[in-house]
């Protein structure tokens, strides 16, 4: 049986026209069609729900307060009860006629069919030259790392054998729009991999979902299952916020110090009103940042946002004085000064980095 998995976001004009036209391609073939929505504005997933009253293997899932391509084709295939799992966009770009041939490659193999645009006989039809470059880039970047090469490790058509999915599953990193790219990256080497041609179309209605968010996600991914593997990506994150934090400190400084000055010099009171303001004004912005771009997965909301700036504060405080403490150990056991500061600041991010990704943005 085959389960074709359908991602959707704002897609509620297209289906009406490619749910029927999938059916007329699959005729003869036992299958089912699974839509997984991500609660979209347009109410793509109600659309889908009424025609599936008068279509029975069709099925929709609707997820509340979840996002993202990858996650979820993990979980439509996950809910699927075909021996055979594919995916396809919903938006009419890829070519749904060689569906059938997908299906039986993967009969055939046991592993993997794509639906391949830069094998011989594929096409990514009107694409200007940008976007023809920047896709020839990104598939050598994500070749590097798979450890099944195909032609087109971007593409979004492709099938897979229930086996094999769910012995690479535990492994997989639902971050973004690939979710093939991840499959090649964690099955094994000897997984047979079939590549069919087809011709990428244009968009039947609605806008592209590549956007800058997606290509960052991309590298992101990109980072996670190479240099990641050793230093977490959320860690060199927090670290850049961090520095950014210490420039975002020193405008404010001067900001208010400036503003508190009596003439030419400054009190030492007013200099210590500045640091201390200049301190708060860098957590605030560190605990911003980190709140929508370090931690967006766990990202915190209302009185939970509230509560998380405490726990912030609280862990950069603990955080200062676990620097003081090891540089003046350090210090005064005959360590360079230098040294001493660097060694100190570093077991504070630590610190911080792991309070807070253990009492602040809970996993």
């Amino acid at each position: 049986m085959l389960s074709l998995i359908l991602p959707t976001y704002n897609e509620a004009e297209n289906l009406p026209e490619l749910l029927p036209a999938i059916e007329k391609v699959l005729k003869g073939v036992d299958h089912e069609i699974i839509v997984v929505d991500d609660d979209s504005p347009d109410k793509t997933w109600e659309v889908a729900q009424e025609m599936a009253q008068d279509q029975g293997d069709l099925h929709v899932l609707r997820r509340i307060g979840r996002r993202g391509l990858s996650s979820a084709v993990i979980e439509g295939f996950l809910a699927a009860k075909g021996d055979v799992l594919a995916v396809m966009d919903a938006d009419g770009q890829h070519d749904m006629d060689i569906l059938p041939k997908i299906y039986a490659a993967v009969q055939k193999s046991s592993g993997l069919a794509v639906g391949s645009r830069y094998t011989k006989g594929g096409s990514v039809g009107e694409w200007d030259e940008r976007r023809y470059l920047m896709s020839r880039v990104a598939t050598k970047m994500a070749l590097a790392l798979c450890a099944v090469k195909i032609s087109d490790p971007m593409s979004g058509f492709f099938a897979i054998d229930r086996k094999t999915f769910e012995e690479v599953m535990p492994r997989l990193n639902p971050k973004g729009f690939k979710i093939l790219l991840d499959l090649l990256v964690h099955v094994p080497e000897k997984t047979k991999a079939t590549e069919i041609p087809f011709t990428f179309s244009s968009r039947i209605h609605g806008e592209s979902k590549l956007s800058a968010k997606v290509q960052i996600e991309f590298l992101e991914y990109l980072y996670d299952v190479s240099i990641g593997k050793y230093i977490p990506l959320m860690f060199v994150k927090y670290c850049l916020v961090g520095a950014v934090g210490v420039v975002i400190h020193v405008s404010a400084f001067l900001l208010i110090s400036n503003a508190l000055k009596h003439g030419a010099d400054i009190t030492f009171q007013g200099f210590s009103f500045s640091v201390i303001g200049a301190t708060e004004v860098a957590i605030i912005f560190n605990f911003w940042l980190n709140n929508i771009w370090t931690f967006s997965r766990e990202r915190l909301h209302g009185v939970h946002m509230l509560i998380g700036f405490l726990k912030f504060n609280g862990a950069c405080l603990f955080g200062a004085l676990a620097n003081y403490a090891v540089s003046a150990f350090l210090f005064s056991n005959g360590t360079a000064q230098l040294l001493a500061v660097v060694i100190g600041a570093f077991t504070g991010v630590i610190w911080n980095y792991t309070m807070n990704r253990l009492f602040t943005w809970r996993a």
